[in-house]
């Protein structure tokens, strides 16, 4: 296959990436500006009493590592190697960091299988990055 050429199924990853890292970065946004409204849905529709552990803060980082993430996708879309390295990091922080901000029952067994899908796909297509 011609390295010019993005293969279909990189292309796929990286347009699935764009859809939840923006979505996510417009919805962590959301709760860091009006983060009243959103500690009363979290405490509606979750199992947590209190939102005490979390801030403005918890969300905004989450929206930086959000648009980490959407930078290494792009970066990945246009075939530069750096932006697996920018994927791995903020997908991997994004998993690891509400166990130490929250505690370790906020692991998602959810997020870290997407996210091993995803960083699996975007390694076997390095060959096909420069």
């Amino acid at each position: 296959m011609n390295k010019k050429e993005r293969p279909d199924l990189l292309s796929a990853f990286c347009i699935l990436t764009f859809i939840g890292s923006s979505g996510a970065f417009v919805l962590y946004f959301l709760a860091a500006l009006f983060f009243e409204q959103a500690s009363e849905i979290i405490i509606r529709y979750s199992s947590w009493h209190t939102v005490e552990k979390i801030s403005p803060l918890y969300f905004t980082t989450f929206m930086a590592l959000y648009a980490v993430s959407l930078t290494g996708a792009i970066r990945m879309w246009k075939q530069h190697r750096d932006g697996l390295f920018l994927y791995i990091f903020a997908q991997f922080t994004i998993m690891f960091l509400p166990v130490v901000w929250i505690n370790s029952h906020s692991f998602s067994t959810t997020n870290a299988i997407f996210t091993a899908v995803f960083a699996a796909g975007y390694l076997w297509h390095w060959r096909w990055m420069k």
